[in-house]
């Protein structure tokens, strides 16, 4: 099943807005997940809440590995496959 990386990335800038209770346009999808608020519970919870909706399997440390809500999206969607892609 073909994940748009817009729709990943969209969907990541409303849970973190609010879980935050702030704007969307307050999440910045270039800063660190723990940039934009998220601790190390919060990024696994988050990771699997993305994993339910898509309904796929994903690792636990995905924030750790892909460190940024973009490089994430981009992963997701499959247009990285490195950590270090951006």
């Amino acid at each position: 099943m073909p994940v748009d990386r817009r729709q990943v990335e969209d969907w990541l800038v409303a849970r973190i807005a609010t879980a935050r209770g702030i704007g969307p346009e307050e999440v910045d999808v270039d800063e660190s997940f723990i940039a934009n608020g998220l601790s190390s519970v919060s990024s696994v919870a988050l990771v699997g809440d993305l994993a339910k909706e898509l309904g796929v399997p994903l690792p636990d440390t995905l924030t750790w590995e892909f460190p940024t809500i973009a490089a994430l999206a981009a992963h997701v969607a499959g247009a990285s496959t490195s950590p270090h892609d951006d």
